[in-house]
């Protein structure tokens, strides 16, 4: 998908949320979306779409999401009875494309986190989970480098 219409809809969908830090929940977007490499963005801007709106994922596919988008924001949105751990090590031993990009995603989201949120009561382990991803991404990304 287009990282624009991505912005255009993750703008619509998330309007007047706000994050656990009481900032409104599209800064945040933004910030991941900038973070992450440019064929990630649509991803980021979209990272808490099916997680924490009424949007369904046959909805952004017929917006222009591929596959392996879809699968990658049906990684990052944490089932409701998920323990936060459980989430986290989901993310960060998911297979394929679409395990790569949640990573990715994840990855600038927490950084995000730990920078504006972390102090927050209700926060989870942040670091903790980043510490897991981004040690599994750089092993999955390990055996690319070798072959591509």
């Amino acid at each position: 998908m287009d990282a624009f219409a991505a912005e255009d809809i993750a703008r619509r969908i998330h309007a007047g949320q706000r994050g656990r830090g009481g900032r409104p929940l599209v800064e945040h977007l933004e910030r991941v979306a900038a973070a992450v490499p440019p064929p990630a963005r649509a991803t980021a801007w979209l990272h808490d779409a099916l997680e924490t709106t009424a949007v369904a994922g046959e909805e952004l596919r017929a917006a222009g999401l591929d596959a392996d988008e879809l699968d990658a924001l049906a990684l990052l949105a944490r089932m409701p009875m998920e323990s936060y751990e459980l989430y986290t090590l989901r993310i960060a031993y998911a297979v394929d494309e679409a395990g790569s990009l949640a990573r990715a995603v994840k990855l600038a989201a927490l950084d995000d986190h730990l920078a504006y949120d972390a102090d927050s009561p209700a926060a989870p382990p942040y670091a903790w989970a980043r510490r897991r991803i981004a040690v599994a991404h750089a092993r999955q990304a390990a055996p690319r480098a070798l072959t591509g």
